[in-house]
C-alpha cells in the first residue's frame, strides 16, 4: 500500500487571523507613524518591523508537510525547514498509534515543536495526531487521514 499526504499549514485558520491581525496593527502603526513622523528614523524602523513582518508571514505559508508511506519505507518532510526526505525503513518502526487528543491544545500549537520529553511534533491540521515510535526516538504528525497510515502499518506487519 502506498500512502501520500500533504497538509499546508496555509490552509488551517491561523494563516486569515495572523494575516489580519498584521494587516490591523500595520495599517495602525502607519497612520500613527506619518502623522508623528518628524523624523525619517520613524518611518525607517516602521519599514523594518513590516519587511520582517512580511518575511516572517511568507514563511508561515511556505510551511507544510508531506507523509510518504509506501511497502519499504515511510518518509516525511517539512519544508522550509526539512528539505529533503526523511526515511525510515519498516523494520526501525517500533509502533505507530493514533494519538486521542486534539493537536491544537495538547500539542502545544501548530507548526514545528520539540517537546521537552524529547519528541518532535509536526502538527499542520487541527484533526488527528499520530505518533510514530522509533527504535531510539519518536516523532508526532497530525494527519487527516489516520486510519489510512494505520492501514499501511497493519499491512507491513502482516506481511512480516
Amino acid at each position: 500500500m502506498v500512502y501520500n499526504e500533504s497538509q499546508a499549514l496555509k490552509d488551517t485558520w491561523f494563516i486569515p487571523v495572523f494575516f489580519g491581525l498584521q494587516l490591523i496593527v500595520s495599517a495602525v502603526s502607519l497612520v500613527y507613524g506619518v502623522v508623528e513622523a518628524e523624523e525619517s528614523t520613524n518611518i525607517m524602523v516602521l519599514a523594518i518591523v513590516l519587511f520582517v513582518s512580511l518575511l516572517i508571514g511568507w514563511m508561515i505559508v511556505s510551511m507544510k508537510l508531506e507523509i510518504r508511506m509506501d511497502p519499504t519505507a515511510l518518509s516525511y518532510k517539512s519544508p522550509p525547514f526539512i528539505n529533503s526526505w526523511k526515511k525510515y525503513k519498516w523494520e526501525e518502526v517500533k509502533n505507530i498509534q493514533q494519538i486521542k487528543q486534539r493537536s491544537i491544545w495538547n500539542g502545544g500549537g501548530l507548526g514545528i515543536r520539540y517537546d521537552l520529553k524529547g519528541e518532535w511534533k509536526y502538527l499542520f491540521s487541527t484533526s488527528y495526531v499520530v505518533r510514530v515510535s522509533l527504535k531510539d526516538s519518536s516523532f508526532v504528525w497530525s494527519t487527516r487521514n489516520p486510519n489510512k497510515i494505520l492501514d499501511a502499518w497493519e499491512e507491513w506487519r502482516s506481511e512480516r
